[in-house]
């Protein structure tokens, strides 16, 4: 035993769009070390720079662990193709070795962590809502059915990116005599202001905003994205316009996995007995976004839409499952501490 924790290990890993979650536990849910890095998009990042954002996450997690006590790895991605091949997939696999780990470590889409953060059923639907966006099915560990997760700039519609790009939008418009004022304005400009003075002047509003849009990646845009849905909260029109339409987006998305229109009678009957899973940041938030998918898709779903846990911990929870080859008694425990503890 390590302090209380077993020295048998898994680690769960989540290589987000804006940033590395790493978890290490036992298989009772006992948390032996965390860490946190940058992003590791290999889809928006030059490979040397994801892996080093993962060494120094997963260096973090392993302060003051055996490395070889971790028998299995998990990592969930979004770029699940890149880090499986080129230059990559060399990396990572020399990362690992750098890092001191000698065990399996098996790489999914995130999809299929987010899924597993959810439920422990084997096949359903999630919908995962953060800096991107996209809904997925979930079968066995694959995803079967993916709708949208294309990527900012043809895609990801309602998602965190597209909040934030909304937002500065409707600051534009409100700036340049377009559309109404809006409590995004003061909002925006203060967040990007860092702290500073917002200029008084509109040229020079228009100024700050134009260098806070282009000096950055366009994916830092999803900060702004909570500053939508409490505008709404505060009766803002211009808000309760984009959070209305970045609802229909999501669900548009989800539907034609949880029994929509567009599916037969046998798909929806399957689809209804099957958890669908809310993820990502979105999600986590408790919204009228969040409030608003979940009344429309528990309409159509026929039950209501489990919410996933945050981080890695569906990883987590995927890495305690080929240890125990199953759902065994301590990976079912691990699992009920999912929603607090990972």
């Amino acid at each position: 035993m390590l302090g209380g924790v077993s020295d048998l290990l898994i680690m769960g890993v989540e290589a987000s769009t804006l940033r590395v979650d790493v978890v290490v536990s036992d298989l009772e849910g006992a948390v032996a070390g965390r860490g946190r890095a940058g992003s590791a998009n290999p889809n928006g990042l030059p490979a040397q720079e994801v892996a080093a954002h993962l060494a120094e996450a997963v260096g973090q997690a392993l302060t003051g662990l055996d490395p070889l006590a971790v028998r299995a790895v998990v990592l969930g991605t979004p770029g699940i193709l890149r880090f499986q091949r080129g230059e990559s997939a060399d990396r990572l696999a020399g990362l690992w070795r750098e890092t001191g780990l000698a065990c399996p470590v098996t790489i999914v889409a995130d999809a299929v962590t987010a899924f597993a953060a959810g439920t422990a059923r084997p096949s359903g639907s999630v919908l995962i809502a953060g800096a991107g966006a996209m809904a997925a099915r979930v079968e066995h560990e694959q995803v079967a059915v993916r709708v949208d997760g294309n990527g900012w700039l043809v895609g990801d519609d309602g998602s965190g990116f597209w909040l934030g790009r909304q937002a500065v939008r409707a600051v534009f418009a409100a700036l340049e005599g377009r559309d109404e004022d809006t409590l995004l304005r003061d909002a925006v400009l203060s967040t990007i202001a860092q702290g500073e003075p917002v200029p008084a002047g509109r040229e020079e509003c228009v100024s700050l905003l134009l260098d806070a849009v282009y000096d950055g990646p366009p994916v830092a845009l999803a900060a702004l994205a909570p500053l939508v849905p409490a505008a709404a909260e505060a009766g803002d029109r211009v808000a309760h316009r984009i959070v209305r339409r970045a609802v229909d987006l999501l669900v548009d998305a989800a539907e034609p996995l949880v029994g929509g229109d567009g599916a037969g009678a046998a798909d929806s009957a399957q689809a209804a007995a099957e958890p669908l899973v809310l993820a990502g940041s979105l999600m986590a938030a408790d919204g009228p976004i969040r409030r608003e998918v979940r009344r429309r898709l528990a309409e159509r779903h026929g039950s209501e839409p489990l919410l996933a846990a945050p981080g890695a911990g569906g990883a987590l929870w995927l890495a305690a499952r080929r240890i125990e080859r199953g759902f065994g008694p301590s990976a079912h425990r691990l699992f009920t501490t999912l929603g607090s503890d990972c």
